[in-house]
């Protein structure tokens, strides 16, 4: 019954099956064949997603596009150096002149100190003394040198107001001297005047016998006619002859007497100009010693107080103590010792970098740098900008002290004076102050990004398979 039943069903139409949708494959397979195959063949053999071609495509693209941008693109090469601030001026070192004894300190680390203000005070026992005694010194010459200029000028010599014992002795002495120079002249004129009178008289007699001179030769020569004619005796024409030969011997005399007068008072004065030139020649000398000696005294006495002022040390500018020596009130100080180190204020400031030994090529004058301090974070305050000015042209090797606080490596030293003291981005002041610790970034050129990987690369590929 149920064969029967069934059988009619068998006679009725069967409606087609649903076509079922393939997934499209890779490569071209019968349908009949792709339908029988496992489900991991049928994955395999199945086309990728788009979204996966997409993906692919797109970070392909992207890896091109940053190779490209990495080839094209560059930044820039920085070269960072620490160091300090430094001023364009050396430090001043403040110091004593020779060996003495610390009366006063008045100023301590870090204080600023205006030009000429006193820092410390040394003993002046003994430089005092010495200015006392060149003083005194000088005093004196320089009261000789006026009484012989004085003396040479003609002029009288006082003393001034409030003149020293040195004015008063030589205030007597020129007294002394003028008193003896005016009786020496008193004295040759003296002579001279009794020789000129001398003189005066010899020659008054010298024409009286000269007109008895003449009327004896009359006499004689009337009594010789007389004589002649014997009109006359002999006996007076004798003694008229023995009168005029007398009065001739007289003559005679009174002129010797009358030359040797001459040459006297000719002698006399020549030895009165004599008396003057050589008072005036031996004050002269004397006068040149001493103004050579009063000179070299006066020289003596500016570097005697020069010691004196120099007890007392001060600030030659506006600057700040940087250190003090160890040394206390009482403390004996050597010559030349430091006993106060500063450092100006108000002069341009300027970074000492140290740069390694490896950077060093690429850094040169010109070079643009950028400094950071540490006192003052960049990120709030700004850097300020400079130019390097100067690289030394050898390493240096840090001492013990430096090697303490950084690598033992040589470097170099570079000099970047700051622009402008005012740091960039920071609207508060700012107080920048010699010793302040820094980081110089020097802008030493341009690299590629493409670089960074490629670098290594060949570094790698130059010192590869290269062992024995």
């Amino acid at each position: 019954m149920n064969a029967r039943a069934e059988k009619p069903r068998e006679n009725l139409p069967v409606p087609a099956p649903a076509p079922v949708t393939q997934p499209a494959l890779r490569r071209s397979l019968p349908a009949a064949i792709a339908e029988f195959q496992s489900d991991a063949v049928e994955l395999e053999e199945r086309a990728p997603p788009r979204v996966a071609r997409m993906t692919l495509y797109g970070i392909t693209a992207l890896i091109a596009a940053a190779i490209v941008w990495a080839s094209v693109s560059s930044i820039d090469e920085v070269v960072v150096a620490p160091g300090k601030l430094i001023t364009t001026q050396p430090t001043i070192v403040v110091q004593p002149l020779e060996t003495s004894i610390i009366r006063t300190i008045n100023v301590t680390a870090g204080e600023i100190v205006q030009k000429g203000q006193v820092l410390a005070t040394l003993d002046a026992t003994f430089s005092q003394s010495d200015v006392d005694q060149q003083r005194a010194k000088f005093g004196a010459l320089d009261a000789q040198v006026k009484r012989l200029e004085a003396e040479l000028a003609g002029a009288d010599y006082t003393q001034t107001a409030g003149g020293s014992r040195d004015e008063l002795l030589q205030m007597q002495l020129f007294g002394q001297r003028r008193a003896y120079y005016m009786a020496q002249l008193q004295n040759y004129d003296q002579q001279i005047a009794a020789q000129a009178a001398t003189i005066t008289s010899s020659r008054n007699q010298e024409a009286v016998l000269a007109n008895r001179r003449d009327t004896l030769s009359q006499i004689e020569g009337a009594r010789e006619r007389l004589y002649n004619r014997e009109s006359g005796s002999l006996i007076t024409l004798l003694g008229s002859r023995d009168a005029r030969l007398d009065v001739e011997t007289s003559l005679s005399a009174v002129q010797g007497r009358a030359d040797e007068a001459e040459h006297t008072f000719a002698k006399l004065k020549a030895d009165r100009q004599a008396f003057i030139e050589d008072f005036r020649r031996a004050a002269m000398e004397q006068l040149v010693d001493l103004r050579s000696q009063r000179d070299t005294a006066a020289q003596e006495l500016k570097k005697m107080e020069l010691r004196r002022d120099m007890v007392a040390l001060t600030a030659p500018a506006d600057a700040v103590v940087l250190d003090l020596a160890a040394r206390s009130v009482g403390s004996v100080v050597r010559e030349a010792e430091p006993i106060v180190t500063l450092v100006p204020l108000n002069v341009p400031l300027e970074a000492e970098v140290s740069v390694n030994t490896r950077d060093i090529g690429r850094i040169t004058n010109g070079k643009e740098a950028r400094i950071k301090f540490d006192a003052y974070p960049f990120q709030k305050f700004g850097t300020a900008s400079g130019t390097v000015r100067t690289v030394s042209r050898d390493a240096f090797t840090p001492s013990q002290q430096e090697a303490a606080t950084q690598t033992a490596a040589p470097y170099f030293k570079a000099l970047i004076p700051l622009a402008d003291p005012r740091l960039k981005g920071s609207d508060e002041p700012v107080r920048l102050l010699p010793g302040m610790t820094v980081s110089a970034e020097i802008m030493v050129g341009h690299r590629t990004v493409i670089s960074y990987f490629l670098y290594p690369i060949l570094r790698g590929l130059d010192t590869a398979i290269r062992e024995p």
